[in-house]
């Protein structure tokens, strides 16, 4: 389907397309890595057009910032038309890249087509292609992919890597095309292709993404970055074609804040499509076993007087699923799970209800997937009468030094169980 305007081309659907080209993959020679480093980029545009003699679309605008970035151009394949969007054609590049890359590598794969209609009922996406993507073998993967509902297909991705889609699953996505009957109203110069991919494209290559200044703009910056533009491009689209926000809304049921991507990210470092850093520091893109335990900060110890009930917070980060287990003294309180924080830690809070003036004890006990393990605890003070201190005082050294026999008894009889 495709939605004209005679002063904007924004459109959701295209149909034609002319243009096509075979993988070509190249490594780049690295003397100072005993495994030299290769970088792959494969991407697939099911809209460009060649307009003028010049092929324009969210791809090639990608690849001209890839290539501002480090990348070769050897490096870049492109898959451009129906005809080069194929179950078949996408197996082989992936089976490819399944077989030749390992660990120390970069892979880039970029989709810009149909969501329902093609990735969904045409190709089939989500019974296979997740799957075929997470047997690449390195942990430095990026998906990005722009299309209708293109956050349905990214949720599904479950092994490492960062995926992020341009639109959320219920949304669907704005792209344009070259017009010689239409007139420009946006702020944005004129572009050609999907409306996140060209902020995509720019923020790959704008100094001002880095937020961290380390001189590199990783994906997540990419992100920040680029969302405030892209939502205020939406928006000056809708407001120069009211039907198409009428269209939209009848769909997402919102235009505002629009759109809402679908971002996935299974790496605990801070990954960039920067090829140079990429190579140069290397050391910052290695996946590691987690063989830390998990860090657990806490206040040492709150007094009280006259609450009733107490607030423990306890900051609970780890680069890996885990477990947890409150006790309050030796007693088992609560339990439950928790999927990895990466970079940010995670606040626990147990509400502790004060049944008698004393002190009490309340300890975290996190075990992660790695089984990783590590306690901590917090002391709840009742400034009072000494004798019941210091009977709370006792009942909480008891609990201190047998609380990691009771942990490991208990982890037991679970499995046991």
């Amino acid at each position: 389907m495709k939605i004209a305007f005679r002063k904007t081309i924004a459109v959701l659907v295209i149909f034609f397309f002319l243009f096509s080209s075979e993988l070509k993959v190249y490594s780049i020679d690295t003397e100072d890595f005993d495994n030299q480093i290769e970088t792959y980029a494969v991407l697939f545009d099911q809209f460009a057009v060649e307009v003028n003699g010049t092929l324009m679309g969210s791809a090639i605008e990608l690849k001209d910032s890839l290539l501002q970035i480090g990348w070769s151009d050897d490096n870049i394949s492109l898959f451009i038309g129906d005809e080069n969007l194929t179950k078949t054609i996408f197996l082989e590049q992936l089976n490819y890249l399944e077989q030749e890359v390992d660990e120390n590598d970069l892979v880039f794969i970029y989709i810009m087509a149909h969501g329902h209609t093609y990735c969904r009922d045409v190709l089939d996406f989500n019974s296979w292609f997740q799957a075929e993507f997470d047997q690449i073998g390195t942990a430095n993967k990026v998906y990005l992919m722009e299309s209708c509902y293109g956050g349905e297909f990214v949720r599904l991705f479950s092994g490492r890597c960062y995926a992020m889609s341009s639109v959320s699953p219920f949304e669907l996505a704005i792209a344009y095309i070259p017009d010689e009957n239409g007139t420009w109203t946006l702020s944005e110069p004129p572009f050609a292709g999907g409306i996140s991919s060209h902020f995509w494209a720019k923020a790959m290559t704008n100094i001002s993404a880095d937020s961290s200044l380390d001189g590199v703009i990783s994906l997540n910056e990419m992100y920040l970055y680029s969302l405030p533009l892209i939502r205020n491009c939406y928006n000056e689209t809708f407001e120069a074609n009211p039907s198409l926000a009428d269209y939209i809304e009848s769909i997402a049921g919102y235009t505002e804040n629009y759109p809402m991507p679908t971002v996935l990210n299974n790496l605990y470092y801070d990954l960039t499509l920067n090829a140079t850093d990429f190579i140069l520091n290397h050391e910052k893109y290695v996946w590691e076993d987690d063989i830390k335990g998990p860090t657990i900060n806490s206040q040492i110890i709150i007094y009280y007087t006259d609450e009733v009930t107490v607030d423990v917070i306890f900051e609970i980060s780890d680069r890996s699923d885990f477990n947890y287990y409150c006790y309050v003294d030796v007693d088992l309180k609560t339990w439950g799970s928790h999927g990895a924080t990466m970079l940010n830690s995670w606040d626990y809070r147990y509400s502790l209800s004060i049944d008698e003036k004393r002190d009490y004890n309340v300890t975290i006990a996190v075990v992660d997937e790695w089984g990783n393990e590590n306690t901590n605890f917090t002391l709840v003070k009742y400034v009072g009468d000494s004798k019941e201190a210091s009977y709370g005082s006792i009942s909480s050294l008891i609990a201190i030094v047998f609380l990691p026999i009771i942990v490991l008894y208990y982890r037991t009889k679970r499995r046991k169980d």
